[in-house]
């Protein structure tokens, strides 16, 4: 799994073949296709595993201790700390989205949909949210995850622009800006109109 994540990562769906993936494993091309029929199966797994992980981390915020706006900010720092240490899972995804386009029309399973259902859920617990409107809560979602995955897949190139010290100095302030944006926009949707 590790090589077809890594080889849709750098390819893309269309990019990468059963062929390469097996060659990396050092494994004939019949062999995987034993365990995958096709690679639209094998892709369909890895984005699978990736959703798994990323919804993890909406059930672990999910803690009778925390306050839900709490909770919030832990998901998302969660998924902030992930993106940092798998890139390859952000570069996927934005591929996905990328990419997508020619096969949304047949797609059968989103993967994602349990993971967004998840954190526009938690948004929805925080006190005075119940009544913002779906439209808002899922463009507040889609605002904290872009901003992650624009920040994550550009490493190489705020680090070549900026420096080494600048953009370790960012990266430290990143979860800090997320937090600080969650918190503004449940105080201004809990604020009285």
């Amino acid at each position: 799994m590790a090589a077809a994540r890594r080889q849709f990562a750098e390819k893309g769906f269309y990019g990468a073949s059963i062929a390469g993936i097996a060659d990396e494993l050092g494994m004939t091309k019949q062999a995987l296709l034993y365990h995958f029929r096709r690679k639209e199966d094998l892709y369909a797994e890895v984005l699978r595993r990736i959703s798994d992980k990323l919804l993890r981390f909406v059930r672990m915020a999910d803690q009778p201790s925390d306050e839900p706006g709490r909770q919030l900010e832990n998901i998302v720092l969660g998924i902030y700390h992930a993106a940092i240490e798998n890139p390859e899972d952000t570069r996927l995804l934005v591929r996905e989205l990328l990419d997508n386009q020619a096969r949304a029309d047949q797609a059968k399973t989103w993967y994602l949909t349990p993971f967004l259902d998840g954190i526009a859920s938690v948004v929805r617990s925080v006190p005075g949210m119940s009544g913002v409107s779906e439209p808002r809560v899922f463009s507040f979602v889609y605002q904290v995850l872009g901003s992650i995955e624009y920040f994550v897949i550009s490493t190489a190139t705020l680090r070549r622009m900026y420096g080494d010290a600048t953009y370790e100095r960012v990266r430290d302030q990143f979860p800090l800006e997320l937090q600080d944006h969650v918190r503004r926009f449940l105080d201004a949707e809990r604020r009285p109109s």
